[in-house]
């Protein structure tokens, strides 16, 4: 592979705005024993490029920048999964972990700036690499080990206690590597006498690429979470020996070798995989367990009792016949005859028996996660009648695409806590819906229960819930139960459930005239109705009202206040601007819009095309691909001056912009699924390629040392997407929607090249080394 860079600037450096800031360059030897001569043979050459002349660089160094890109993106998919599933996860929860990933990692990179005092780094660089290699084993191993030991199990975890711990056990990793991004910046410019800093941000993003690629087409699908993990340990440890074999002393190999061979015999002694799995789940035989690109799958029995867990979080146990029954013949009972069933979710649980009490032909059972309906058939008959036929599909993406109509429609989902449950209760799915239903079919969607109280923050959920079903439904009842079942129909509906259970001779345990009052039935239904409001927004997918309604329900339960929440980051977020210059802001505003918009195109693509677990680790990997090909191939481009970076800054803007239009046109589109997956890759790698163009310019126009440019660039780029993250996924796309976010977006970046307008003459060749460069503060100065 051949990239090439300057070695040495050129007679006209002074007049040349591309050519690095005097104070870019080392201002004494390195004290470390110089590296071997680059010769031909052996190892070879790496070759880098930035402005005009060919430089040699080491592959054994290259190599070991390219190992930090793939553990990082890696580590940081399978621990986003694992907090995830420990946590109960939404996408709060993912903010939050992205949040402090990218925080402390800034944070690392910062202090990374000492690398300019360590006299041996290639020893440290070996050591960077070692602890990369075995931190993320060591930190899944404590998350679950100490999950029900720090909180009681089975109980909700709140907001700040999700904090707190995961900036806890991620520290160690995301510190050790931020820092290594700005020790191999520093180590590489001093070594070649050149600003180098674009070349690893360009490496580290290639490794990600790489690393992106082997997770989600690899590891996904076929290895456990430790035997990822362990397989990554073994590369870093390889790519530690190459590193200590040319660089390092017999002693540092000793070491090397030594802690390899410690933790690779530890790791053949236990299945950690299983061994940790007992620990989540106390009190509980495990009889299953996989990793699945679709999230974790967990068996586990109690008794006669089996659980089936997805993520930690409790789907169905079988042996359960109120809730099976409940789920089942509320609806199903409003009609004589109801021939065509749709069940989305929950069939293995024990509702298809209930079903198949009634005079059905057909049961079309859909459910998105092929894994569970597999092992479902090992541990329960509930699949095994002929009338019923099991979907592996998103359910939307079904019902778009079937011929067939329903008489009932059974949505056995959670409570709107994510994103991606929350497409299942908006006015379009219930309109898609609709066009499958016969006339005057009955819908039924199952609710947490209110009992006799309802909450504020309850009311205001189900008020959205309510007013979204009414812009499909004329008819509408709440049958309270174990939850709150919301029947809808254009047809009658009938409150008397025991009654007509009766009147058809159906036997059942609990739902019948013994245990169901329905003069109480017909009282609870009155008061939840005359509760709810009216004038509640409807739930849209572009604008997830409900999602938003339950988040606040959720942190309810915590007594949080999450206007505290918000005031308190305005305060730091305007403090972190006051200090920046305005080459700083425009890498702030850049990596605030990377993050928000790959959160964006995720939520788009999840609505429009269904489930998006498994893009994730592609959208990454698409996203590093245009980082490393525009700090890459900038220099082909433009150049590395405040023009050019002004206009990237315009383009970043324009881009979040347009978003909204091309989303729109997307979605009424009617595209092949090929193409709808090229239409989201397409803005993941313009935005991407804008992003790294603009800090390959910046790292030649911030000034300071390589390490402190790196440190600062590098820092501030990932404070800013953990901003994006947290802001965007908890508070802005809830309360604003996916389309007007992306003008907001679209208005910081404005903002910042509009700041770095007014202020491009001191970043011009002409002027004397920065010289009066003033930090902004509120206003242009």
């Amino acid at each position: 592979m051949r990239i090439f860079t300057s070695t040495r600037r050129s007679s006209s450096a002074k007049n040349n705005p591309t050519t690095p800031p005097h104070s870019l360059l080392p201002q004494r030897r390195m004290k470390i024993p110089p590296c071997p001569p680059l010769v031909k043979g052996g190892w070879g050459d790496f070759h880098m490029n930035t402005e005009r002349h060919p430089i040699r660089i080491e592959k054994p160094l290259a190599l070991s920048i390219i190992a930090l890109g793939i553990t990082a993106i890696i580590t940081q998919i399978i621990l986003l999964r694992e907090f995830l599933s420990v946590f109960y996860g939404n996408e709060l929860v993912i903010g939050i972990i992205l949040a402090n990933w990218m925080t402390l990692t800034g944070c690392g990179s910062f202090l990374g700036r000492i690398s300019e005092k360590i006299e041996k780094e290639t020893g440290s660089i070996i050591a960077a690499i070692t602890l990369l290699g075995i931190l993320p084993v060591v930190t899944v191993f404590l998350l679950r080990y100490l999950r029900n030991i720090v909180f009681d199990t089975g109980s909700m975890i709140g907001i700040i206690q999700i904090l707190y711990s995961s900036f806890i056990l991620l520290m160690p990793f995301c510190l050790v590597s931020g820092f290594a991004f700005t020790l191999f910046s520093h180590t590489i410019s001093k070594k070649y006498q050149s600003n180098l800093i674009p070349n690893v941000y360009s490496l580290e993003a290639l490794g990600s690429l790489i690393g992106g690629l082997t997770f989600s087409f690899v590891m996904a699908f076929f290895l456990e979470t430790f035997q990822s993990l362990l397989l990554l340990m073994i590369f870093d440890f390889i790519v530690v020996l190459i590193l200590s074999f040319k660089y390092g002393t017999r002693g540092t190999r000793i070491v090397v070798i030594s802690v390899a061979v410690t933790f690779l015999f530890l790791a053949s002694l236990f299945n950690f995989d299983a061994l940790t799995r007992k620990y989540l789940f106390y009190h509980q035989k495990i009889l299953y367990f996989k990793d699945t690109p679709y999230g974790n799958l967990t068996i586990t029995a109690q008794n006669e009792q089996k659980n089936f867990y997805e993520n930690n979080v409790l789907l169905f146990s079988t042996n359960d016949p109120i809730m099976n029954e409940e789920a089942v013949h509320f609806a199903m009972i409003q009609r004589q005859a109801s021939k065509k069933v749709l069940l989305i979710s929950g069939g293995i649980s024990g509702t298809m028996d209930e079903i198949l009490k009634y005079d059905v032909d057909k049961i079309d059972y859909v459910e998105l996660n092929p894994f569970l309906t597999e092992i479902g058939k090992t541990y329960t008959p509930s699949l095994s009648d002929p009338k019923i036929n099991v979907i592996n599909k998103d359910a939307r993406l079904f019902i778009k695409g079937t011929w067939e109509s329903y008489d009932v429609a059974l949505i056995n989902l959670p409570d709107p806590n994510t994103a991606q449950v929350n497409r299942y209760y908006t006015e379009e799915f219930f309109k898609e819906l609709k066009a499958k239903l016969n006339k005057d079919a009955v819908i039924s969607i199952g609710l947490t229960s209110s009992a006799d109280y309802l909450s504020e923050e309850a009311r205001q959920l189900k008020s959205s819930i309510l007013n979204t079903l009414k812009t499909s439904f004329r008819n509408i009842l709440v049958v309270a139960g174990m939850k709150d079942y919301f029947l809808a129909s254009d047809g009658s509906l009938d409150i008397h459930i025991a009654r007509m259970i009766g009147q058809r001779g159906i036997k059942n345990l609990y739902v019948n005239k013994y245990y169901l009052d329905d003069a109480l039935l017909e009282q609870r239904n009155e008061f939840i109705l005359g509760s709810l409001s009216g004038n509640a927004m409807v739930n849209r997918d572009f604008t997830p009202v409900s999602y938003y309604r339950q988040l606040i329900l959720w942190l309810s339960y915590f007594e949080f206040n999450p206007w505290m929440v918000i005031v308190v980051s305005s305060l730091i977020l305007f403090v972190i601007l006051s200090k920046l210059t305005p080459i700083t802001l425009g890498i702030f505003t850049g990596g605030f819009a990377a993050s928000s918009i790959e959160i964006i195109l995720l939520l788009a693509f999840q609505i429009i095309y269904g489930f998006a677990y498994r893009m994730l680790g592609i959208i990454i990997t698409i996203f590093m691909a245009g980082l490393a090909a525009g700090s890459l191939y900038r220099h082909k481009i433009t150049g590395a001056d405040i023009n050019a970076y002004i206009v990237v800054q315009f383009g970043i803007g324009l881009l979040s912009c347009a978003l909204p239009l091309y989303l729109l046109l997307i979605n009424s589109s009617t595209l092949s699924i090929g193409v709808l997956h090229l239409a989201f890759f397409l803005p993941t790698f313009i935005i991407a390629f804008l992003i790294g163009m603009e800090f390959s310019i910046a790292s030649y126009l911030q000034k300071g040392t390589a390490a402190s440019a790196a440190s600062q660039l590098y820092g501030i780029d990932l404070i800013g997407s953990a901003i994006g993250a947290l802001l965007v996924t908890a508070i802005l796309i809830p309360l604003l929607g996916i389309m007007q976010v992306s003008f907001v977006i679209g208005g910081l970046s404005f903002v910042s090249a509009i700041i770095a307008l007014f202020n491009r003459k001191r970043y011009l060749p002409d002027a004397p080394q920065y010289k009066g460069v003033h930090r902004i503060s509120g206003a242009i100065r």
